[in-house]
């Protein structure tokens, strides 16, 4: 490693971010630098909506900024890219569409001093949205009806936890487990820390590294991306053989059995086919009971939009695990 390299080499993988990369970039030049100070990749899926003009200005501006292409359009081709190009002892991974608070390289690297055993820091996320659906998906990215027991999801937790949504990593620990698996569209970070995790590391993060994430605002961009969160949750277990959370398969196992049971009891005499609806309406109940709750807290349209925003994300979710499944057998079969 040269003598004069930076602590920390921050690795932001994008594609048309048009309308968030400048913002995001801008709070992480922003940053108060870490003993050493940091440098900054960008690795471009090759952009066309405009993004490159703009990461192009910002680059004659600062220095510290580096474009890179990617020409996959990948994120985990974009990650692996960086990780090659960094120089510094610590690698960051970061995104496009969040805002951080100035100290949150430097307080990463001060939690690895704090906590020598980690592998990797990080702070909870804290989400946020610019329309009226998209604020009821940001409580219910945050909340245990939305995401179980998600605890880097939780805006103040503090401790260990499956990963860090936008990880500071020590540089060994790619040379000690390997790069991103270029294979997974999504899924590859999760995949990642269950790898950290097999081998005997740890991520410990803190509300102190404070970050805001702009999530999916459209009911279909929501969907998309839950779906290719379930796509390629199996590829991962069947890497694996294991699920690194059973929370992870709740929306799996909990749609089709509920189906089976519905079906199974319209079979049966006619008093028994209530029973088949009753994972349905305690499911539903439960949604509409705490979107009441949240339109107290959060406003009326958050909570009345909060059971379908928390819909869409297990449907979603559960339809493309199964669809993965289906695609499988249908091409042994061919």
């Amino acid at each position: 490693m040269c003598h004069d390299a930076p602590t920390v080499s921050v690795i932001v993988p994008c594609r048309n971010e048009k309308d968030y990369i400048e913002e995001g970039v801008r709070s992480i030049l922003a940053q108060d630098a870490p003993k050493g100070g940091f440098e900054l990749l960008v690795v471009d899926g090759m952009s066309n909506d405009g993004t490159r003009k703009i990461l192009n200005v910002l680059a004659l501006e600062n220095n510290r900024l580096r474009i890179i292409d990617n020409p996959s359009c990948f994120t985990p081709h974009a990650m692996n890219i960086g990780i090659r190009e960094a120089k510094g002892r610590f690698v960051a991974i970061m995104g496009a569409h969040t805002h951080y608070s100035r100290n949150y390289i430097q307080t990463c690297v001060e939690l690895f001093n704090e906590h020598p055993e980690a592998w990797c820091t990080g702070g909870p996320i804290h989400s946020l949205g610019k329309s009226h659906f998209g604020r009821a998906v940001a409580v219910a990215m945050s909340h245990p009806v939305g995401v179980g027991n998600a605890k880097h999801r939780y805006p103040e937790y503090e401790g260990y936890a499956e990963g860090a949504c936008f990880p500071v990593f020590r540089r060994e620990v790619f040379e000690r487990i390997g790069p991103y698996d270029e294979s997974l569209v999504r899924n590859q970070d999760d995949e990642l820390n269950f790898r950290l995790a097999l081998a005997g590391g740890t991520v410990y993060i803190s509300p102190r590294a404070k970050c805001s994430y702009y999530v999916r605002d459209r009911p279909n961009k929501l969907f998309r991306q839950y779906f290719q969160y379930g796509y390629y949750r199996l590829s991962v277990l069947r890497k694996h053989r294991v699920p690194a959370s059973l929370r992870q398969l709740a929306p799996v196992v909990f749609f089709p059995f509920s189906l089976l049971l519905l079906l199974g009891c319209w079979l049966l005499p006619q008093w028994w086919a209530g029973l088949g609806c009753l994972p349905f309406v305690a499911y539903g109940s439960v949604l509409v009971f705490v979107g009441g709750w949240i339109a107290l807290k959060e406003g009326g349209m958050t909570g009345f939009l909060f059971p379908l925003a928390v819909l869409i994300m297990h449907v979603s979710y559960a339809l493309g695990f199964i669809w993965n499944i289906l695609s499988m057998r249908v091409s042994k079969v061919a």
